[in-house]
């Protein structure tokens, strides 16, 4: 871009940034997630009070959450609703998202979210429109049921 003025530089390099947002992500760009030792509820529900944590250390609310198809952890997320100024960005609602780009596919069908406590009603929605079909909670972790969106 020799000989452009730096207005013309600028401008195209937010429109190449703006473009790089809107292109989908491609799931193998994620970092890979570390798989528990065990496959087991409670090595799930350590793995989502680890995220909690994160989510503390990093400033945010303290709340981690992960989503598990076939006894591997197929997405995983911190609160974020802090650091990205988005109140929808609860540690449930940033799993799905997660699971659904690392798989690509909307639909998580039967698929099982650990989270490191009671999911919100908003949560509670997003994992019955994923198809999501079971909820545990806490260090126990609690069985919360099936999710649904009447409440």
């Amino acid at each position: 871009m020799s000989g452009t003025s730096p207005t013309r530089r600028l401008i195209l390099s937010l429109a190449g940034a703006a473009v790089a947002l809107l292109l989908p992500r491609r799931a193998d760009a994620q970092p890979a997630i570390i798989q528990p030792a065990e496959t087991t509820h409670r090595a799930f529900a350590e793995r989502a009070l680890a995220l909690r944590d994160a989510a503390l250390a990093a400033g945010d609310q303290g709340y981690g959450a992960v989503i598990v198809k076939e006894g591997r952890i197929v997405g995983e997320a911190p609160s974020r609703v802090v650091v990205n100024r988005d109140p929808t960005a609860h540690a449930e609602m940033e799993a799905i998202r997660d699971a659904a780009h690392r798989l690509d596919t909307r639909d998580l069908s039967g698929m099982v979210m650990y989270g490191s406590s009671r999911a919100c009603p908003m949560c509670r929605a997003a994992a019955y429109w994923a198809g999501i079909g079971q909820l545990y909670s806490g260090a126990g972790p609690n069985d919360d049921g099936t999710p649904s969106a009447t409440f």
